[in-house]
């Protein structure tokens, strides 16, 4: 018999296949690594390995200049991928964490950037395959430089570039980081952003 509960994401349709089982196999600071007992509609059950993680947000930083708005972002060492990748400045939400909280906290670390102003741009699930991390997107405006606060162990550069080119490097493939990518595409369908 199938599950009929109803879904966060989909809260009218209900799950084909039942959680019958989770193991941590490890625990971190900012997420765990578990696997999952699954079982289907025919009642064979296979493992899924899943990382639980407690959100995280992502801040879309615009800045008043005399020569027009400039998108501040950062070029973050990753070493999933080898390589820098240009990209909005995020981070993860601490345990029960209000993620407009942690927005205002990364973007100061990150940029050294406060806002006045923070809009929300929605929020999606980065990789629903791999992990329930959910992302919430903000639009940061009426920017002050206050000092970057980076963690020790972060390593990244802080760069400015009119909204137009930054949009034109993300339309162009340019600009690979999905998280970016989706808030751009967010404050634009929206209207948000001034020579977009």
């Amino acid at each position: 018999m199938p599950d009929t509960r109803p879904t966060a994401a989909n809260p009218s349709r209900p799950l084909l296949t039942r959680i019958v089982g989770a193991e941590e196999l490890w625990s971190g600071r900012a997420f765990d690594f578990v696997r999952l007992t699954v079982r289907a509609q025919d009642g064979v059950e296979r493992d899924r390995l899943i990382v639980r993680h407690p959100g995280a947000v992502v801040i879309l930083p615009v800045l008043d200049t005399p020569s027009g708005p400039e998108i501040v972002f950062v070029r973050n060492e990753r070493h999933t991928i080898n390589a820098w990748l240009d990209e909005l400045p995020a981070g993860g939400l601490d345990a029960g964490e209000d993620p407009e909280f942690a927005a205002r906290r990364e973007l100061r670390e990150e940029t050294g950037f406060a806002a006045a102003t923070l809009t929300p741009l929605g929020r999606f699930y980065t990789t629903p395959g791999v992990t329930d991390e959910l992302m919430h997107a903000y639009l940061a405006t009426d920017l002050e430089e206050v000092g970057q606060d980076l963690e020790d162990y972060e390593v990244l550069t802080v760069h400015r570039e009119p909204v137009s080119e930054f949009f034109a490097r993300a339309d162009s493939g340019d600009l690979t980081d999905a998280k970016t990518i989706l808030a751009l595409h967010l404050a634009r369908a929206r209207g948000l952003l001034p020579g977009a």
